[in-house]
């Protein structure tokens, strides 16, 4: 879930995904505070997301809005388990209470200096709808780890993916490798930059933490002692 304002961004979504696809749910994008911008702007956004990840759910709705809120209700059902995830202040509390019919849940201005919301839920509450379907509701979150994603960012950055197939090399990182295509695709415009960084840097960041506690332990003592010359080095000049 994210708003329909500053809040939208698409790198942060493809991060949702990656976990998302990776732990083989099916996603569903609902974008708030439609009643803050134009429908020219809600259109230009919907159809940015889909330009990535053409097959993807979209609902955009206003938490104002009684016909958005039942429109919304048509997505959950019966006896099935939901999940709802997004930063703070994109409007999830909220939407829980109109969802439910009762302000059960707290809600907390947005900060007028960044835009940001305020941490409303600090614990997972489950919460059963009226025609038994079940909503957890997390903590917004200031970022997402990625741990182990490799079916994860296949999925979500397929055409990457699929370019990968035609490489030269098996083991390519898609970096430096003379024969990459992926690297080519970008050249080529098939794949954007913006989309292509986003994946090179969740991909690292999964192999590091996937490293062992051993391996990670020597990477941060080698940079202690790195630091620990430099800053010696430096003093002695």
């Amino acid at each position: 879930m994210q708003s329909l304002d500053s809040n939208f961004n698409l790198r942060r979504l493809e991060r949702y995904l990656v976990m998302i696809n990776e732990s083989n749910i099916t996603p569903v994008i609902f974008l708030s505070k439609s009643d803050l911008i134009s429908a020219d702007e809600i259109e230009n956004k919907v159809n940015a997301i889909h330009k990535i990840i053409p097959d993807i759910e979209i609902a955009t709705f206003s938490n104002n809005s009684l016909t958005d809120i039942e429109n919304l209700k048509t997505y959950f059902t019966s006896a099935k388990t939901y999940c709802l995830l997004g930063s703070s202040g994109v409007g999830k509390t909220t939407l829980l209470n109109n969802l439910i019919h009762q302000d059960l849940y707290k809600t907390q201005p947005i900060r007028e200096k960044d835009g940001r919301g305020k941490h409303t839920t600090t614990r997972r509450e489950l919460i059963i709808l009226e025609n038994g379907a079940i909503v957890i509701d997390n903590p917004g979150m200031r970022e997402l780890g990625i741990i182990s994603i490799e079916s994860g960012l296949d999925d979500t950055f397929n055409e990457i993916s699929e370019l990968s197939k035609q490489c030269r090399y098996m083991d390519c990182t898609h970096t430096i490798e003379k024969g990459c295509a992926v690297l080519k695709g970008i050249e080529e415009g098939i794949i954007s930059n913006e989309r292509y960084q986003n994946y090179i840097k969740m991909y690292k960041e999964s192999l590091y933490h996937e490293m062992s506690y051993y391996e990670k332990r020597q990477k941060d003592k080698k940079f202690g002692k790195f630091m620990h010359t430099y800053k010696k080095n430096k003093n002695d000049k």
